[in-house]
């Protein structure tokens, strides 16, 4: 059986739900709560989100900014793995860090100016099923791995979707 082709559009849906300032009303602006919760679903858990620290928020929440890299990061690796197995390299384990710079300018509204991927991939052999010592990267793939990043971050959905410079750090693990 063949899966159906992809459309051209898809829709996703996140409902975002404010419980209310808590013990402050929301004239006090840095002290009422920010503490929401997103939900997409009956099959995915709800997530407690807020604003950032720095902007007043619950510090054990997640943030937009978070959430941000994080569909960054994920979106990069799927990508990632999807391209490394069509090349036919084994991934047993991989990871993406993420850091970006936000700047908020003197009327409060601020953006993210720039942000680093930093993937990391062990491999269970090159593609002729030799080890590799410590899950290590040997230098005869190095240059294959980067290749496969760019490729893997010009198919990222939402990297597509973001007006800032982001930079694919060489995978070195």
């Amino acid at each position: 059986m063949t899966s159906p082709r992809p459309t051209p559009e898809h829709e996703f849906n996140v409902s975002v739900d404010w419980q209310g300032p808590g013990e402050h009303p929301t004239t006090e602006v840095r002290r009422f709560r920010r503490a929401s919760v997103a939900s997409s679903g009956q099959e995915v858990p709800p997530l407690r989100v807020s604003a950032a620290r720095t902007f007043f928020g619950d510090r054990d929440a997640w943030n937009p900014e978070t959430l941000l890299l994080a569909a960054l990061a994920q979106c990069h690796l799927s990508a990632f793995l999807r391209e490394a197995g069509l090349a036919g390299l084994t991934v047993e384990d991989a990871s993406v860090s993420i850091r970006a710079w936000l700047n908020v300018d003197a009327s409060g509204a601020g953006r993210i100016t720039r942000a680093e991927l930093i993937p990391r991939t062990a491999l269970s052999g090159p593609a002729d099923g030799d080890s590799v010592p410590d899950g290590g990267i040997p230098p005869s793939l190095c240059s294959h791995l980067d290749t496969l990043h760019r490729a893997a971050h010009e198919k990222c959905f939402i990297a597509n979707s973001v007006n800032f410079p982001m930079d694919v750090l060489p995978d070195r693990s």
